[in-house]
């Protein structure tokens, strides 16, 4: 049963985060002018071409959207929220670290704690 709780949640997260992308409003131009001061935060710590910018632009808003989605889907299990939560963050590690080049990789993991997009989440 475990086996497949965890495959299941990364479907519901990756459907509700494939919606709040999709549904117009203000909330979604909050999560993708987050998403781009992030981008610009990075590209300014790591100096990421145009194309890396497009791509870690688009990791970020994928990351706000999907924490945003395991936080309201999980509301009343905090054990489930925070690995849904936690995967999240370790796919976008993943997918970031694949972008990037490894002396921007380096920049990047010496300034992480900073440049974290979980570290100064309100919500």
């Amino acid at each position: 049963m475990k086996k497949l709780t965890v495959p299941l949640l990364l479907a519901v997260l990756a459907f509700t985060s494939h919606r709040l992308l999709a549904a117009p409003g203000p909330g979604n131009r909050d999560l993708q002018a987050r998403a781009t001061a992030m981008a610009r935060s990075l590209s300014q710590q790591v100096r990421l071409n145009e194309g890396q910018y497009v791509q870690v632009r688009a990791l970020n808003l994928r990351l706000l959207q999907e924490t945003l989605s395991a936080k309201a889907l999980f509301v009343h299990d905090a054990e489930l929220q925070t690995r849904a939560v936690a995967d999240a963050q370790l796919q976008y590690e993943m997918e970031l670290s694949s972008l990037l080049q490894p002396n921007q990789l380096a920049l990047y993991q010496q300034n992480r704690a900073s440049m974290t997009a979980l570290g100064a989440t309100p919500y």
